[in-house]
């Protein structure tokens, strides 16, 4: 009987129920995919973290490469430049000069060009900082004997050059390209969306999302989307739609996923009731990339629980995509 009138009030409530995607309003995609078959610039951090005696590993400045072709490229002599200072000196930074090292970037490999005082990959600031990368040896690192770049915090420009002085890829940032919605972009790198977008673009880079180490270097970008979906219209989905969560808030909890096309953006997710009462904040203002997550525990805003029946999720979202605020809705329904 109990499922009988949950799936009956299910129906009603869809029925009844309109979402406001018609708000939609995308601005017009201007990034330029091609086809690239050599390394290009993937992601930069050039603000980061280093507070003197707190005990902490040190985030090193990076410069990530990455190589989306389809052939290994033999990067002996390769170095990297910055922009001109107002006297005209121009820093270059040779990250593969021994013939005798391992300066191979295979396809969908990573290269991480970092300084360090120390040759010593394990036990450089790089991987004592994301220590995801310890014994990783499928990324390829680039140790630059030196303590730092000189890349602005600011704006500055990265030139990536073959042995010949060939460009083969350049990227004039600036700080402005960081997610807008951000307080603090100190220790966040700037990820692209795609590493077939133009380098030089700011609509095709944002900032990192990934909240423990504020970069992804050597992995995927936290922000990346492939080719197809860089325009995709926003979308929002509940797994599973019918939950049975513990009264304490543990057990079975409910997942909503929102997708959004290539930006930066500012998410707010709040469930309702079917008098239209606030239930559950679920975010506020939080700064987003092109997708999240919020999982619901069944849990009120003052932590007591929920009662059985249908629940309107409105996730509303604005950014530098849409014409004002864009409004996502779905239902779901909890049986205790």
């Amino acid at each position: 009987m109990r499922l009988f009138f949950s799936l009956f009030m299910i129906t009603f409530f869809l029925s009844s129920c309109q979402t406001t995607n018609d708000e939609i309003s995308l601005n017009g995609i201007s990034e330029n995919i091609k086809n690239r078959s050599l390394p290009v610039i993937n992601e930069i951090l050039f603000a980061p973290v280093q507070v003197k005696d707190d005990g902490l590993p040190d985030q090193p400045d990076f410069i990530e490469i990455y190589n989306p072709g389809k052939e290994t490229v033999d990067l002996h002599g390769w170095y990297v430049q910055d922009c001109p200072t107002s006297s005209g000196k121009r820093y270059s930074y040779y990250f593969a000069e021994d013939p005798a090292a391992d300066n191979l970037l295979a396809p969908g490999q990573y290269g991480i060009i970092v300084p360090e005082e120390s040759p010593d990959r394990e036990a450089s600031r790089l991987v004592q900082y994301y220590d995801y990368l310890s014994g990783n040896f499928t990324v390829n690192i680039f140790i630059v004997e030196r303590k730092t770049f000189s890349l602005n915090n600011d704006f500055d420009c990265i030139t990536l050059k073959d042995a010949d002085g060939t460009v083969i890829d350049s990227v004039s940032y600036s700080s402005t390209w960081h997610n807008p919605y951000l307080k603090n972009t100190k220790g966040r790198s700037l990820e692209k969306f795609n590493d077939r977008l133009s380098s030089n673009s700011p609509d095709s880079w944002s900032s990192s999302m990934d909240t423990r180490y504020g970069g992804t270097p050597g992995n995927k970008n936290t922000v990346y989307l492939p080719a197809d979906r860089l325009d995709r219209a926003p979308s929002l989905s509940i797994a599973p739609q019918t939950f049975s969560p513990d009264p304490d808030g543990h057990g079975e909890k409910a997942m909503v996923r929102y997708k959004l096309p290539a930006g930066a953006y500012q998410v707010a997710a709040t469930i309702y009731d079917s008098d239209g009462q606030t239930i559950k904040t679920l975010a506020r203002g939080l700064p987003s990339g092109p997708e999240g997550s919020f999982e619901w525990n069944g849990l009120t805003e003052d932590n007591t629980p929920a009662l059985s029946g249908l629940y309107l999720v409105r996730v509303s979202i604005s950014g530098n995509r849409f014409s004002g605020t864009v409004e996502l809705e779905e239902t779901i329904a909890l049986v205790r």
